[in-house]
């Protein structure tokens, strides 16, 4: 990977160059190193998803912008730029050491910044590395053999960015479909909920619009629940909130349906923060429940709740004694 064609310059010229395209290099994984760590505030399935995607193009560039510094060659660059240092095998697999170090840690610091660490971040950010390193592989290559590196590369930045595009492109689906929420017919849906001492599934036992609802099987808890935590946050303009439900086991069973805005829990009052509405269904019953917009906004004791920042809609119940099952479909504004 080391080009013996560049410009020859004198070695006060090449240790200057050298320091400020050190210096580069450096800042370039300070950017890299804030980037992993920082709180950004993100709001919303979306973001959430272009974070995910971001990781594996941002390592593919990290690395090629390091080793281009230092040899601009070594990335398929013109011999005419100048190298500060050749970029051997041994120099560019100990680059992807340490972006591999950077990104580990990184992910393990996302503890204390408020940020959610991931095994598939650290995956994806590997993938970049490899992509970038195969890349730089046959960048000095000519005809067939650099085709095929730049292929393989592609190739490993997609199998990174599939599964963040795809959900990226369910949440534009999600936002074309409103004013429904949600209404199961997508499986990557499912990506916007989480439960507490529960499974749930998409079923085809019963719903009310298209083929398919959401299962939820509730284990014997305190409030075990299914939880809509990426809902669409904008509600304003809306009259109702509504929501299908059945229950298909011969006890009657008690729901309670939560729904809360971003500022829930800033004046820890719990309970008294949010929406709560207890909802009854008998063996076998299936029922729309209907709920004011003007309601739900009410609802906290001492404020109103932000209608255009809505960030979860639970539904749970207390104290089960025995496993249950329920459904839930058609989650719609109106």
């Amino acid at each position: 990977m080391s080009h013996a064609d560049s410009p020859r310059l004198s070695p006060v010229t090449i240790g200057t160059l050298l320091a400020r395209r050190l210096r580069l290099a450096v800042l370039a994984l300070l950017v890299v190193a804030i980037g992993l760590v920082f709180p950004f505030p993100v709001e919303g399935r979306l973001w959430g998803h272009i974070f995910n995607l971001a990781h594996a193009p941002t390592f593919f560039c990290t690395f090629l912008a390091i080793v281009g510094l230092l040899d601009p060659s070594a990335i398929g660059l013109s011999k005419r730029f100048a190298t500060a240092m050749p970029m051997t095998v041994r120099r560019t697999t100990a680059v992807v050491a340490v972006l591999t170090v950077l990104g580990v840690v990184g992910e393990f610091l996302q503890f204390f910044a408020g940020r959610s660490p991931s095994l598939k971040d650290v995956a994806s950010n590997s993938a970049g590395l490899l992509a970038a390193f195969v890349w730089v592989s046959g960048a000095t290559s000519s005809g067939m053999r650099r085709r095929f590196s730049g292929f393989i590369a592609i190739l490993f930045i997609a199998s990174a960015s599939f599964i963040p595009l795809m959900n990226v492109w369910d949440c534009f689906e999600q936002l074309r479909q409103m004013p429904q929420l949600a209404s199961f017919e997508r499986s990557l849906e499912l990506g916007s909920w989480k439960t507490r001492d529960a499974e749930m599934t998409r079923s085809t036992e019963w719903s009310t619009h298209g083929e398919r609802s959401l299962q939820a099987d509730l284990q014997p808890a305190r409030y075990p629940s299914v939880s809509f935590f990426w809902p669409t946050a904008d509600w304003q303009g809306y009259q109702t909130f509504a929501v299908d439900v059945c229950n298909p086991t011969d006890a009657s069973l008690t729901l309670t349906i939560k729904v809360q805005d971003r500022q829930y829990g800033w004046n820890d009052q719990g309970r008294l923060d949010r929406f709560n509405r207890d909802v009854v269904l008998a063996p076998g019953e299936v029922r729309s429940v209907a709920i004011a917009i003007s309601e739900i906004r009410q609802a906290p004791e001492n404020r109103s709740m932000q209608m255009n920042q809505i960030s979860l809609v639970e539904f749970y119940a207390s104290g089960l004694k025995e496993p249950t099952t329920f459904f839930v479909d058609n989650l719609r504004l109106e």
